[in-house]
């Protein structure tokens, strides 16, 4: 219980800090919205969900356990998806120019779901259409330009 009351006020804290950061971002010219918006949206996502998860844990009892999950990882196991899920994401920080945004994303959303235990047929269809999704909402719809690294020769 204590557990979930300091993360969700650490999650609270760090959505009221990228809402903060983001509302210093300068507007652009002809836009209703800036380059603020999504960070926000996703800050307020954070500070929701903080205060959920905080506020949540008052008053909940543990249940006796009748769950067939299987029992908790221990030891570099746990270690283990954490540390994998920052080299993914330095691997696409570094990567993304170079491959661009269509095959780096693709082998991040594809990792994470592997990480996360998705098979690999699973995880190559969530990632397709995933990147297909993102890159027709930001780079076809909003006009937010998204590096082609390999695929320049094919950008539209």
């Amino acid at each position: 219980m204590c557990n979930d009351r300091l993360s969700g006020s650490l999650l609270v804290l760090f959505g009221a800090l990228v809402l903060w950061r983001a509302s210093t971002f300068p507007s652009l010219a002809g836009l209703e919205y800036g380059p603020g918006l999504f960070p926000s949206i996703a800050a307020i996502g954070l500070i929701v969900c903080g205060a959920l998860i905080g506020f949540g844990s008052r008053g909940r009892r543990k249940a006796p356990s009748t769950s067939t999950m299987p029992p908790r990882q221990t030891g570099w196991r746990m270690a283990a998806r954490p540390m994998a899920l920052l080299i993914v994401i330095l691997g696409y920080g570094l990567l993304l120019d170079l491959l661009g945004f269509h095959i780096a994303s693709f082998m991040a959303v594809s990792a994470t779901a592997l990480i996360f235990g998705m098979r690999a047929g699973g995880a190559v269809l969530l990632a397709l259409p995933l990147v297909i999704g993102v890159h027709l909402l930001f780079y076809s719809l909003l006009r937010v330009p998204l590096p082609w690294g390999l695929l320049t020769p094919m950008a539209w």
